[in-house]
């Protein structure tokens, strides 16, 4: 039987902080003892916890070198130490156990972030996080799952980088059911995946918007899955899930409900989004798989002939993806450049122009359309797609030409060229075009990033993120991936 100790003397909240961590433990290895060592007087809250076995208790004046012999007295072969200062090392060090973990402080950079201001991704990090993370040598637990419930109910974008979660799914666990949980924006993205077995709409932002169409939906999943998993990081997935009571349900350490989940993942800064997603997955035993975005591939679309005859769109020749919008008004680059572009594009290569939205768009892509020149090898087709003859277009672009959207993650899903536009996000924020025929144009200024997904306007009214991006950069960027 392992013999574990966990090291957190004080004070009252960091101990609270380390909760998680016996929890995991029981998981990580079924059968093994904990015990903690933390000051008496703090003792009291961790006292009937079902994960600890054992307090140790460091009394008021107790010597260093008296507590070390009560420590080796009791055999741990495995030492977590959630402390890190000079006593909790020396404990550590003396303690006769054959592994010893430590979780990683990040003192001095906190000190820097207080006394210089300086940045680092680390600061993004909760304790928690940290303190998991002094795991992660034991390894993570595997638990076993049949019947599983994606949660993606966010945007375009975010739906398209759930689908490498599928292959890796069905590949490791081939008899597994998989069913989605989705809104009706992203319904299209699921439903001709093969990997799917069945998709579930849900209206979250309609029709079923109230507390009580919460209700029913959590009493429709009651009973049907053994493991959601949850890449979407809202109060509302998680609480629905478990108002589902799903047995296990995992995901991220920064997801607004995770109080509600069973299984916490790290959330990392600076991975791409897909990647991020797969490791929801180590949590039933499937890791060191390479995410592939994986979309419907209807060769043969009749439809989709009709289509372009009903537009004029030539169905041979090199077509020019170009989506002006985005959700976020400060994600969207300048329409007088867009056009600039659009006719430098047409004129070195002589293909047509396509230009892409849906109805929130409409003003970034008229305004476009506007300042075009070569209108005659233009084609609008703001709102005028439905998300699946949209994915069916752009994967017949010769290149994708976009601001920081949902679109851009279906051009990247198809393999298509991407040349995208980032102002107020950045790349580190793990949203960038997925692959490696995909180029980010952007400039570096000290206030990025401004937010997550950017915002409505500038935070600082100056929008320099963008307007210091010229056409003649995105030209030569596109250049790249087109031939003359």
């Amino acid at each position: 039987m392992e013999n574990i100790l966990v090291i957190r003397f004080s004070s009252l909240g960091d101990i609270i902080l380390t909760t998680p961590v016996y929890r995991n433990l029981k998981e990580l290895k079924p059968g093994c003892k904990v015990t903690v060592a933390v000051k008496e007087k703090y003792a009291g809250i961790l006292e009937g916890n079902p994960n600890i076995d054992l307090l140790l208790k460091l009394a008021e004046g107790e010597s260093v070198w008296r507590f070390i012999q009560r420590v080796r007295q009791e055999r741990f072969t495995t030492v977590i130490d959630l402390h890190a200062n000079l006593r909790s090392r020396l404990i550590s060090f003396f303690s006769g156990a054959g592994q010893v973990l430590r979780y990683k402080k990040a003192a001095w950079i906190r000190r820097m972030f207080v006394s210089r201001r300086i940045q680092s991704p680390e600061l993004d990090r909760h304790t928690v996080d940290r303190y998991l993370d002094a795991l992660e040598t034991l390894g993570r637990a595997k638990i076993s799952a049949q019947n599983i419930l994606v949660v993606q109910t966010a945007f375009l974008g975010d739906a398209v980088l759930t689908t490498p979660l599928f292959d890796a799914i069905k590949q490791s666990l081939p008899k597994s059911q998989i069913t989605v949980l989705c809104t009706p924006q992203t319904k299209d993205i699921f439903e001709g995946n093969k990997q799917v077995d069945q998709v579930l709409v849900f209206d979250k932002r309609g029709a079923e918007r109230s507390g009580r169409s919460l209700w029913k939906w959590s009493q429709r999943l009651k009973g049907r899955y053994d493991t959601a998993i949850i890449p979407h990081r809202s109060f509302r997935s998680a609480f629905l899930i478990w108002l589902a009571r799903v047995p296990q349900r995992i995901g991220f350490s920064r997801s607004q409900g995770k109080f509600f989940l069973t299984h916490v993942v790290p959330f990392e800064w600076g991975t791409h989004d897909a990647e991020r997603n797969m490791k929801l997955l180590s949590v039933i035993g499937i890791s060191g798989v390479k995410p592939e975005l994986s979309l419907p591939d209807d060769k043969n679309d009749p439809l989709l002939d009709d289509f372009l005859s009903a537009h004029k769109i030539p169905s041979r020749g090199n077509w020019i993806g170009m989506n002006p919008g985005s959700v976020w008004r400060t994600k969207r680059w300048l329409p007088e450049r867009f056009a600039e572009v659009a006719d430098k594009l047409i004129e070195e290569t002589g293909s047509t122009l396509i230009l892409f939205g849906g109805r929130a768009d409409q003003e970034a892509v008229d305004k476009t359309y506007q300042n075009i020149k070569r209108k005659d090898k233009t084609v609008n087709l703001c709102a005028q797609t439905d998300l699946k003859t949209l994915t069916r277009m752009i994967k017949r672009c010769a290149l994708f030409l976009t601001n920081d959207s949902g679109p851009m993650h279906i051009a990247c899903a198809y393999k298509v060229p991407v040349v995208a536009i980032f102002g107020p996000t950045t790349k580190e924020l793990g949203f960038f075009p997925y692959g490696d025929q995909s180029a980010v144009v952007q400039v570096d200024l000290e206030c990025r990033p401004c937010a997550l997904h950017g915002g409505n306007r500038c935070p600082l009214e100056h929008f320099e993120c963008m307007k210091k991006i010229t056409s003649d950069m995105v030209v030569s960027a596109c250049r790249k991936y087109l031939k003359t």
